[in-house]
């Protein structure tokens, strides 16, 4: 497991160094997806221990709605989605516990070489220390 995570990343690195943008993209998607086990079809909701597997399965075949749009879904939309309303409020706490930032920019030219970037990320998710652990 480790190994075939070593040699995907060598095959990113190569391609990388030889400029090979296109093949470079398609190996860091498939290094990730060996390094953490988690398929880019499958429901990121997988690495959450409570969600049950025929769950997880309906959720990776609804692939009609983007994962981005699971947190504007109410407790009730999920349940339906699935076809287990029982487990619509579990899945929209999970949903909203998954980490995501809100990311703006501000960029100013002060020279013609040198620009001032103004970063802000802002977490937008809510943290329990059962899942995320420790900082």
């Amino acid at each position: 497991q480790q190994s075939a995570a070593r040699i995907m990343r060598a095959i990113f690195e190569i391609s990388l160094r030889r400029g090979w943008s296109g093949l470079a993209k398609l190996t860091l998607a498939f290094a990730n997806m060996v390094a953490y086990r988690i398929w880019r079809s499958q429901s990121p909701l997988r690495q959450f221990k409570n969600v049950p597997e025929i769950v997880a399965r309906k959720l990776e075949r609804k692939s009609d709605i983007e994962w981005a749009r699971y947190a504007d879904l109410t407790p009730s939309d999920l349940g339906e989605l699935v076809g287990v309303p029982k487990m619509g409020r579990t899945l929209h706490k999970l949903v909203h516990q998954f980490p995501k930032l809100e990311l703006s920019a501000h960029i100013q030219p002060i020279t013609r070489s040198i620009l001032r970037v103004e970063l802000g990320l802002v977490p937008d998710f809510e943290y329990d220390i059962k899942v995320h652990g420790y900082v």
